[in-house]
């Protein structure tokens, strides 16, 4: 029976926390970035702060990826909702990040 490996990207990653609209943390040179992401194409993404600050980071400058599972399964919906500004696709379940496999 062969074995394949799940790979993960920085992209993938990035773009499921972009559809949930969940906060994220990127390690660019050291150096943690939070926010959220507001704009993103096959190079790079665009990261509010919150705070009236945007950074623009280059995929291939990001090392690591951090978030919260909660936010983007939808466990934190409640407030938002309140808010009148939820996702449609927050009801629904979420399944797994995955990627399909590599190599044969």
């Amino acid at each position: 029976m062969a074995q394949g490996s799940t790979l993960f990207t920085v992209g993938t990653l990035l773009r499921h926390a972009q559809d949930a609209a969940a906060p994220v943390r990127v390690l660019v040179s050291g150096t943690w970035l939070d926010g959220v992401i507001v704009g993103a194409d096959g190079l790079g993404v665009i990261l509010d702060d919150g705070n009236g600050h945007q950074v623009l980071v280059r995929l291939d400058s990001i090392v690591a990826v951090s978030f919260s599972r909660a936010a983007i399964d939808g466990e934190d919906a409640a407030p938002q909702e309140q808010d009148g500004e939820a996702r449609a696709h927050w009801g629904a379940a979420r399944q797994p990040i995955e990627a399909g496999p590599v190599g044969g």
